[in-house]
């Protein structure tokens, strides 16, 4: 989209002769004779720079770029006055946030210059607010990632323990019972397998330990005294071999032993 910029100057001469210095330069020239008619100009265009007198009937170029700043913050502006003085420039600085304070007569190559500067500082600031939506975005999807990784592992870690809690069960009920009977084949496979498992609930832990201290998403992980903090396990029975009784042996376990023969 071409840029757009807008003189604004009550004499008609200086305006026109502004117009015609600038007519060569790659962006869209506007013209107006009153502050008012600036007003419609931004109000109905999109303007990027723009280029007040100060000494103007009506409106004077401070009020203007002062009512510019309030509602066009975008608009880059530009002070041109023939009478400077020092409380007009401070007003125009510190109301109207003038970019560049230029005096009359004006050199057209200063002014194209400046032009030029001020559509380069507003190209700079419109890439950087693009960059940071950009980011922003990113990192809200990124913070939505990691929530829903979070979770997910805590559901995994949390399915896994059940089997795994099982297995333990199964394996030490195993060795408490049958120990007599084992040959030492069947010992070491079992002995593995009890190491194996401790294996996985050790890296498991880690794993929702590490969850937990990010910040769990789904806010169910629980804190022990002392600060141990786990996930709830949930009792379920193995699909191929019944929940065997604890590592203390309590329990008869003849419903296991039947469900072996």
């Amino acid at each position: 989209m071409q840029e757009v910029v807008l003189l604004v100057d009550d004499d008609r001469y200086i305006l026109h002769g502004l117009a015609r210095a600038l007519r060569h330069q790659p962006y869209q020239l506007y013209t107006a004779t009153s502050g008012t008619e600036a007003q419609w100009i931004l109000k109905s265009r999109n303007v990027d720079v723009i280029v007040a007198d100060q000494q103007m009937p009506g409106m004077s170029g401070t009020d203007l770029l002062t009512w510019i700043a309030a509602n066009y913050p975008e608009v880059t502006r530009i002070m041109l006055t023939g009478c400077p003085d020092l409380r007009t420039a401070m007003r125009a600085i510190n109301q109207g946030a003038v970019f560049h304070f230029l005096t009359k007569p004006c050199n057209p190559a200063l002014l194209a210059v400046t032009i030029r500067k001020a559509l380069e500082r507003k190209a700079l600031l419109l890439e950087n607010r693009r960059l940071l939506d950009v980011n922003g975005r990113q990192m809200q999807r990124l913070e939505s990632y990691r929530r829903d990784l979070d979770a997910l592992t805590t559901l995994v870690v949390r399915d896994i323990q059940t089997p795994l809690q099982t297995m333990l069960g199964s394996c030490r009920l195993l060795e408490e019972r049958y120990h007599d009977v084992f040959d030492p084949k069947t010992r070491t496979l079992i002995d593995s397998a009890l190491d194996s498992i401790g294996l996985i609930r050790s890296l498991l832990d880690s794993l929702l330990e590490h969850c937990q201290a990010q910040g769990p998403a789904d806010g169910t992980a629980q804190s022990k005294p002392g600060g141990d903090t786990t996930a709830p396990v949930t009792k379920a029975s193995s699909p191929s071999l019944p929940i065997a009784p604890d590592a203390s042996g309590s329990g008869d376990g003849r419903d296991w032993q039947a469900s072996l023969a």
